[in-house]
């Protein structure tokens, strides 16, 4: 059942595709209006939500998407403006990639994303990797290898709200730990593979009054200062083993810092988990850890389900401005389907309103909500999927619905898949 204040919401009835691009409109009318000139057939906002609409409908390149403009009616209803091949390189080149940087986090600042409360209780968390997008040979500043190009998406994907929130585009060869440093943002804990391991970079981390959870390489010396006191969660004991937890000092790191090693052995193989944080229980740590592969999730979203693995141009600006139309697509879709699971939330019956107004005792100040003995990952179970996961099943009905009214009957359809 829907609440009063959801039935009013939808009695305009919007399209499906209409109540996911809504967010943007307003934010792209103001670029438009900042233009001195925009005489295009093309122009901006035409040209941006043609792509936007490509990469919804699971539309792989241009000249598919020309051909939807022609041919599919609810293309020609979603406004999908019809222009040729030439004119989609034009604009690629003609617009600066800062336009849609500005784009992206307007949305980041205006739309409202759900959070994990059971993470933000442990601070703000960033997971950081980089991927690999494969570039034609022609591409020259996109070097790599010699018998290949390719491009690297360096990612900040926040893990508290699920969310991209920052990249950076280089040739395939691009650092991944200059790219780290150059995002470091005070009191904020990243999480990231072997492939950010460098002293230097864990000083310049704490240098930042920030922090790291990162997997080191199993031929890295070190001496150990002291042990930490383990309390895993009962039912975590048989999916690991060989758990320590130490205050260590790494024998290559001139500076002599003090850091903690976490290392145990799941499914038959063994890790090490370096970090500064000092504050978290062993298993917590352990568990964030584990979250990092949510990032690879979202590159494999992006690959697969956006068909991001097909480059629209081969110009290093537009390369990049490509990249800032996934990101805004991927909120934009994240955004509706948050919107569409408040939706069906059930109105409050009384008992409930009763209960939730009775005094609770206060916790103490500086208390938090440690992350339950189940684990994040079996806490949020189903949530994860209903609330933060695009999924190409998902996105499959949404393709198929976008010319529908976003209404009660479509709400439940989608909540359903």
């Amino acid at each position: 059942m829907l609440n009063k204040q959801s039935t009013l919401s939808l009695m305009s009835h919007p399209s499906v595709y209409q109540a996911i691009v809504s967010p943007l409109l307003p934010l792209l009318r103001e670029e438009v209006a900042q233009l001195k000139s925009d005489d295009y057939s093309l122009s901006l906002y035409c040209f941006s939500m043609n792509l936007c609409y490509a990469i919804i409908a699971g539309i792989r390149s241009i000249r598919l998407l020309i051909t939807e403009a022609k041919t599919s009616k609810d293309a020609q209803e979603a406004g999908i403006t019809l222009a040729s091949p030439s004119m989609y390189s034009e604009a690629f080149c003609r617009y600066d990639p800062l336009v849609f940087k500005r784009l992206f986090l307007g949305l980041l600042d205006q739309l409202s994303f759900k959070e994990i409360p059971e993470i933000n209780a442990l601070g703000r968390f960033i997971l950081m990797d980089g991927s690999i997008f494969p570039a034609i040979k022609t591409m020259e500043w996109a070097s790599y290898k010699q018998t290949a190009n390719g491009i690297k998406l360096h990612l900040s994907f926040e893990l508290n709200r699920m969310i991209p929130v920052q990249f950076i585009s280089t040739d395939a060869n691009g650092s991944e730990k200059k790219a780290l440093q150059s995002l470091l943002e005070k009191g904020t804990t990243y999480i990231a593979d072997r492939g950010y391991i460098a002293f230097a970079l864990f000083e310049q981390i704490e240098k930042q009054s920030a922090f790291f959870i990162i997997r080191v390489k199993s031929n890295m010396g070190y001496t150990v200062q002291n042990a930490v006191s383990i309390q895993l969660p009962e039912n975590w004991q048989k999916h690991l083993s060989k758990v320590t937890d130490s205050h260590i000092l790494f024998t290559g790191d001139q500076q002599k810092n003090s850091y903690r090693l976490i290392t145990f052995k799941a499914l038959g193989e063994t890790y090490r988990i370096a970090t500064n944080r000092f504050d978290l229980q062993t298993h917590e740590i352990i568990m964030l850890y584990a979250y990092r592969w949510q990032i690879e999730l979202f590159f494999r979203c992006i690959k697969r389900c956006f068909n991001g693995l097909h480059l629209w141009t081969h110009h290093q600006k537009g390369i990049e401005i490509q990249f800032y139309l996934y990101l805004i697509t991927y909120l934009l879709l994240l955004n509706f389907k948050q919107r569409s699971h408040d939706q069906l939330d059930e109105p409050e019956t009384t008992e409930e309103a009763v209960a939730r107004a009775k005094p609770t005792k206060k916790k103490p100040m500086n208390t938090v909500t440690r992350t339950p003995e189940c684990g994040i990952v079996t806490l949020l179970g189903d949530k994860l999927k209903g609330i933060w996961k695009i999924g190409i099943h998902w996105l499959k009905a949404v393709k198929n619905c976008l010319a529908s009214p976003w209404d009660l009957e479509t709400i439940k359809l989608l909540n359903s898949v």
